[in-house]
């Protein structure tokens, strides 16, 4: 098997125009800098302002779900406390009265 590999001819069987090499590096650099000179302009002012927009929405809407949380929670508290038997509010208002005393 190394008898024929070695018979083979050892040349390349490609060739490569003549300066394709040495005008590649100049070529790729003029490239890289067009387009980074594309993408930098209005790209980037677009993205940041969809990236704003979009924080701000966020925004709005995790505020209008938490104001809508605490309203809603004090409101369902409030009609379990009116659910209860007299004795029992009495009871409850007794304890955190203790406990507001305590705390202060």
């Amino acid at each position: 098997m190394e008898n024929e590999l070695e018979k083979m001819k050892k040349s390349m069987p490609y060739t490569v125009p003549e300066g394709f090499f040495d005008e590649m590096e100049k070529r790729l650099m003029q490239e890289v800098a067009t387009k980074k000179k594309k993408t930098t302009g209005r790209k980037v002012v677009l993205w940041t302002s969809l990236a704003v927009a979009a924080s701000l929405a966020l925004l709005l809407v995790l505020h209008q779900r938490l104001a809508k949380t605490e309203e809603g929670s004090f409101e369902q508290v409030e009609m379990a406390f009116n659910q209860l038997s007299d004795a029992d509010q009495q009871l409850l208002l007794e304890y955190f009265d203790e406990m507001y005393y305590l705390d202060n």
